[in-house]
């Protein structure tokens, strides 16, 4: 593997979505030493963390920042609404491992499982302008 693929690849098997981890930043700290930015590391383009690590694996920390979205709370008020809101909760599902969601969330896993199903189901209703018109006519 190249050693400039090292975020995205350990991210990507962590279950992170693509784009999440194309955005995210890494750091390598060897023992004690301050941590400094990957790209600091080397310039060859076609080195491998094999070549780059082979000497020091076993001191070595991976520190990895992901770039994330201002809060929802951060938003104006005319910003908020129901797409908004939907949109920002997909995306944390989509985006989250089901472990660390379920370190950070208090919600039952039950009530995961319920939001993202009520979330694909809202999704697919709201594309199709027929279902759109049809679901407002059952709410009412």
């Amino acid at each position: 593997m190249l050693f400039n693929q090292l975020i995205e690849m350990a991210l990507l098997s962590l279950g992170y979505s693509h784009s999440s981890a194309a955005q995210a930043k890494g750091m390598i700290q060897v023992g004690k030493w301050n941590p400094v930015p990957l790209s600091y590391v080397t310039d060859a383009p076609d080195a491998t963390v094999a070549d780059m690590l082979q000497d020091v694996y076993h001191v070595v920390t991976l520190k990895i920042q992901l770039h994330s979205c201002p809060k929802l709370e951060d938003l104006p008020p005319e910003q908020w609404s129901h797409s908004t809101v939907r949109n920002a909760l997909k995306e944390l599902l989509k985006d989250m491992n089901q472990s660390s969601l379920a370190k950070e969330c208090p919600l039952s896993q039950l009530t995961i499982n319920r939001l993202l199903n009520w979330l694909t189901i809202n999704s697919k209703i709201m594309s199709n302008p027929t279902n759109r018109f049809s679901h407002r006519c059952y709410q009412a």
